[in-house]
C-alpha cells in the first residue's frame, strides 16, 4: 500500500492546493489548517479514551461495600454509606482503607486510612425511609434515637448507663457517630466534657484504662476450674478491659500475664 492510501482526501486536497497554489502565505495558511485539523482530533480522540478517576467518597463507597460483603453485621445485605455531613471532607487514601465496627450492633462504622494517616465514622444501611412532610409543606428533620446526659459529665469520667437517659431528637450531621444503647458504654470513659442532653456520640468516648503502671492489681486464677487462688501484683503497663497486659507478682518478683477483667482486676491466662 502507497503512503498517499493513507491520507484522507480531505488531507490529499489542501496538499494538492499548497502544491498548485504559487503564492507562499497562501500554501502556509492551508498547511496550518491541516496541522490544526489533525491536533484536534488527535485530542479529542484522547479526551474520549481517558476517564474521569473516581473521588475518595467513591472510593470509599466502593471499598465500603466490599466490607461489608464479607462482615456477619452486613453480609447478604445491599448497602451503602449514608450522606456525610457536608463539613467533613474525605481525603483520598493511597493505601486500602480499613474498616471496623468499634460499637457492635450499629450501622456505625469506623473508617481509617494508614496513608495520610485519617479515620472518621460512617453509616452503612440498606436505605433510608422517607423523611415526614411538615405541615408547611417541607420535609421535617429525621429524629434519632440518641443518650443523653442527665448531668455535666466531665472528662475521664467512666460511664455507667444510669448516666444517661434515652430519647428521640434531630441529630441532623451527626447520624453516623451516634450512640444509642446503653450496653455499648460499658468500661468506656469520657474524651472530652459532656453537658446535659447533648447526645453522646462515639468520638466522645474509649476504652476506659482500668488499670495503671505501677498500680497495684488483684489477680485471681483458676476461675471456673474447682479452684480459686488470689495474689497481688503491680501493673507494668496501663491496659482497658479485656486486654492481656504484663505484671510482677508482688512477692515472688516472677512476671505473669493476664487479662483485665475490672479495675485493678486482672485474671491469668
Amino acid at each position: 500500500m502507497s503512503k498517499l492510501q493513507h491520507l484522507t482526501p480531505l488531507t490529499m486536497q489542501l496538499l494538492c492546493l499548497t502544491k498548485t497554489d504559487s503564492h507562499p502565505a497562501f500554501s502556509a495558511r492551508w498547511l496550518g489548517w491541516v496541522i490544526a485539523w489533525v491536533l484536534c482530533h488527535a485530542s479529542l480522540g484522547f479526551a474520549a479514551d481517558t476517564a474521569p478517576a473516581p473521588s475518595a467518597l467513591e472510593v470509599l463507597q466502593t471499598q465500603a461495600q466490599q466490607w461489608a460483603s464479607s462482615n456477619p453485621s452486613f453480609q447478604g445485605r445491599a448497602v451503602h454509606v449514608a450522606p456525610i455531613d457536608n463539613r467533613i471532607a474525605v481525603q483520598s487514601c493511597q493505601q486500602t482503607l480499613q474498616f471496623d465496627q468499634p460499637f457492635p450492633g450499629q450501622a456505625s462504622v469506623r473508617v481509617r486510612c494508614g496513608q495520610p494517616i485519617w479515620q472518621l465514622y460512617v453509616t452503612l444501611n440498606s436505605g433510608n425511609s422517607p423523611a415526614p412532610v411538615a405541615r408547611n409543606g417541607l420535609a421535617a428533620p429525621a429524629v434519632h434515637k440518641v443518650l443523653v446526659a442527665k448531668d455535666l459529665l466531665k472528662r475521664g469520667t467512666l460511664l455507667t448507663p444510669d448516666m444517661f437517659t434515652a430519647t428521640e431528637m434531630p441529630a441532623p450531621g451527626m447520624e453516623s457517630a451516634l450512640i444509642n444503647d446503653p450496653k455499648l458504654i460499658a468500661n468506656m470513659e469520657l474524651t472530652r466534657d459532656l453537658t446535659p442532653n447533648t447526645p453522646l456520640k462515639t468520638y466522645d468516648v474509649k476504652t476506659a484504662v482500668l488499670v495503671r503502671r505501677g498500680q497495684e492489681v488483684q489477680v485471681t486464677a483458676g476461675v471456673g476450674q474447682g479452684f480459686l487462688i488470689t495474689m497481688r501484683a503491680e501493673s507494668l503497663q496501663d491496659g482497658g478491659i479485656g486486654e492481656q497486659i504484663r505484671l510482677k507478682n508482688s512477692e515472688s518478683g516472677r512476671s505473669l500475664i493476664a487479662v483485665i477483667t475490672g479495675p485493678n482486676a486482672a485474671r491469668l491466662r
